[in-house]
């Protein structure tokens, strides 16, 4: 096992397996030398010529995206990236995982993240709405039950940036949080709360500039804050307007991403125009 790197995941659509590749390929700008390794379901990444940018690639069969996604009528093929994300320490190669959303667009080297893990096996950001009770992007019945089992000023992390190592702790609360996310088979985050609950494994805080949206980085784009990594959340990929913020930071790894995407998959497609997805990545 290789000591830490970076994983993506870009499942369900093209457009999230273009987006993630836009992201890997714009911190490889910032980090020459990070292992990166991207996982999907999209059989179109096992054609890409990824070693142009020491990228690994991992393809998940099917046979890992088991039917326990879709045992009802309202469960969408779109939530299994969900179940993904709940199972990705047994998916990294590294004794040290920092894993980033397919939406998350890096501006500064992140090198020094690393350091968190001397402090804890497991480190997050707090959610823009950092507890329980304030949950507004759920289901109310899961934020009921959730309720129900945790005080509502508890801690509600946000999951599109994770950093861990590799120890039976965190091992146990990934286990955990994939029995509570079979729960209601749609968001994770909230079974992410109730598994942390459970376990009581520590979580670290990190500072909100390594996971902060764009608008509420406007003071960090003119230089007033330090942000390293940009969530661009809230359906930014379904709608195309990452890949367009994007290009104002990377133009060429937007136009890298969206060329590998065309030249293997067989057919082009206008870079400039959306792509319609699920939006529940």
């Amino acid at each position: 096992m290789n000591s830490r790197g970076v994983v993506y995941c870009g499942a369900t659509h093209t457009a999230y397996l273009e987006a993630a590749l836009i992201s890997a390929i714009a911190l490889r700008q910032q980090d020459p030398q990070i292992p990166i390794t991207l996982i999907s379901d999209q059989p179109l990444l096992k054609f890409l010529p990824l070693y142009t940018y020491q990228i690994t690639p991992k393809f998940l069969t099917p046979d890992f995206l088991t039917a326990e996604s879709l045992t009802t009528e309202t469960d969408t093929y779109a939530f299994s990236s969900r179940q993904i994300k709940t199972r990705l320490n047994t998916l990294s190669p590294y004794q040290e995982t920092l894993f980033l959303d397919a939406d998350i667009l890096p501006l500064q080297p992140i090198h020094d993240l690393w350091s968190y893990l001397a402090h804890s096996d497991l480190a997050m950001v707090a959610d823009r709405l950092p507890m329980v009770i304030l949950c507004d992007h759920i289901a109310q019945e899961e934020k009921t039950y959730t309720l129900q089992q945790v005080p509502g000023n508890t801690v509600q992390f946000n999951s599109g940036v994770m950093l861990w190592r590799d120890t039976f702790a965190v091992q146990t609360l990934f286990e955990q949080w994939h029995r509570e996310w079979q729960k209601f088979r749609k968001h994770d985050q909230l079974a992410l709360v109730r598994a942390l609950y459970t376990t009581q494994v520590p979580v670290l805080k990190l500072p909100k500039t390594y996971n902060i949206s764009p608008k509420d980085a406007e003071s960090a784009l003119s230089g007033k804050l330090d942000a390293h990594l940009l969530h661009c959340w809230g359906g930014m990929v379904a709608s195309g307007k990452y890949r367009q913020f994007a290009r104002l930071f990377y133009p060429d790894a937007v136009d890298q991403a969206a060329e590998l995407i065309a030249n293997y998959r067989g057919s082009s497609h206008d870079s400039s125009q959306p792509i319609e997805v699920e939006q529940a990545l």
